[in-house]
């Protein structure tokens, strides 16, 4: 398996690789190596290689490219070394074309699978303020084409995705959805989680990656908005986490003057340790600006919410309102500051509507989607992959010498 990022901080990677190594495979994960890392370690049975990789101050679309294309010459040469080595070989975007550093096993007949986690023109338009029509998005919109062509299957995170990847090209007969769930070994399922006494401090929540587009600075303004209508005590809001936007976030809180009020983690958390940060909270905020790359998005973070029985805000995108309505979530008006502060307030006044929307987003999602049965998506397509595949004639040599 393989992808650009850390395996520690990515928790859908980790549960696929888990998956398999509870049904017997040996895994190994070529995965970035962060400063002061060993360059391998074993996590759940899974053997994690490191490769050297994700600078962490990243402007730029070249400088983007750049990392990728290190990362994608550093994966070509492991399996060019070890060409047969491996049964299957499963990719994780982005980037897209990190698919072809598999061309000599797919070669040997050895199938591949091209995990499509985000779509990558989208994504960059959002970014980098760009539009479908420059040359870039043009050029990663047929790199996306060529590598679903080229891989023997395609997973992806949701049905929406999916109708987009049919739409540009990709047979529909090669795509999967493998749902990005909670891991319920690490998210127990909770009803809801208990009331807390009337003078403590409504307690409001966000993990995961800060960045722009997922509106943590919408946050911190509507937290201000709250304070001036005299709300100063009465909340606390926790961002846990790690990203590009960290340094402005903080920076942003004390300009807000709302040091008191806002606790950053110190950095990275392990999605291990998150359950513990959060079993407290009374609401789970998911505050993201609503754009061509978010709008397609069912934000982990929300459903982590939904199995921890966390009352949730969020907007109300077209993906998100396929799964959730006004009887589980809390909507605010996507990019509305006053109307996200409006939801904080009116959740943060009201315990019996927490209770109640937690409750049913848990009773009608939660106990409805879960991984432990999903994953079998993941595992059977891998069997039927390797029961499958075709043998070149170098690796039935291969195999008739030993």
């Amino acid at each position: 398996m393989v992808a650009y990022t850390n395996y520690r901080r990515d928790p859908r990677v980790r549960r696929e690789a888990e998956a398999l190594v509870a049904k017997g495979h040996r895994v190994v994960f070529l995965a970035c190596r962060q400063p002061g890392e060993a360059d391998r370690e074993q996590v759940a049975g899974v053997e994690v290689r490191k490769l050297p990789g994700i600078r962490h101050r990243r402007v730029s679309a070249s400088g983007y490219i750049v990392d990728y294309a290190i990362f994608f010459g550093l994966t070509m040469l492991h399996l060019l070394r070890h060409p047969a080595r491996y049964d299957l070989v499963h990719v994780n975007n982005m980037p897209d074309f990190l698919v072809f550093a598999a061309w000599l096993p797919r070669l040997l007949g050895r199938p591949i699978i091209h995990d499509v986690h985000d779509l990558m023109p989208e994504l960059y338009c959002e970014k980098f303020g760009i539009d479908e029509r420059h040359w870039l998005v043009r050029i990663l919109q047929w790199q996306e084409r060529r590598a679903g062509c080229f891989a023997s299957a395609v997973l992806t995170v949701e049905e929406r995705l999916k109708s987009i990847l049919v739409a540009r090209g990709i047979p529909a007969a090669k795509i999967s959805v493998l749902m990005n769930l909670p891991d319920e070994r690490i998210f127990a399922l909770r009803t809801a989680v208990p009331v807390r006494p009337a003078e403590a401090p409504v307690v409001v929540v966000y993990h995961g990656t800060l960045a722009r587009r997922l509106g943590l600075d919408l946050a911190l303004h509507a937290l201000a908005q709250l304070c001036a209508r005299g709300h100063r005590s009465s909340i606390e809001f926790r961002i846990i986490g790690a990203g590009e936007e960290r340094d402005a976030l903080i920076a942003l809180t004390h300009e807000l003057g709302l040091g008191e009020q806002v606790r950053f983690s110190e950095g990275f958390v392990p999605v291990e340790r998150i359950p513990a940060l959060i079993a407290d909270a009374d609401i789970g905020l998911v505050p993201l600006r609503v754009s061509a790359g978010t709008d397609i998005m069912l934000p982990t973070k929300l459903l982590e919410y939904v199995s921890s029985g966390i009352a949730c805000i969020a907007p109300r995108t077209e993906t998100i309102g396929r799964y959730f309505d006004d009887d589980m979530i809390r909507f605010f008006e996507a990019g509305d500051v006053a109307s996200l502060a409006d939801a904080i307030e009116q959740l943060a006044r009201d315990p019996g509507m927490r209770v109640r929307l937690a409750a049913n987003a848990t009773h009608r999602f939660a106990e409805r989607y879960r991984w432990s049965e999903h994953r079998n998506v993941y595992i059977d397509l891998v069997a039927g992959l390797l029961e499958s595949r075709p043998r070149s004639a170098f690796a039935a040599a291969r195999e008739d010498q030993r």
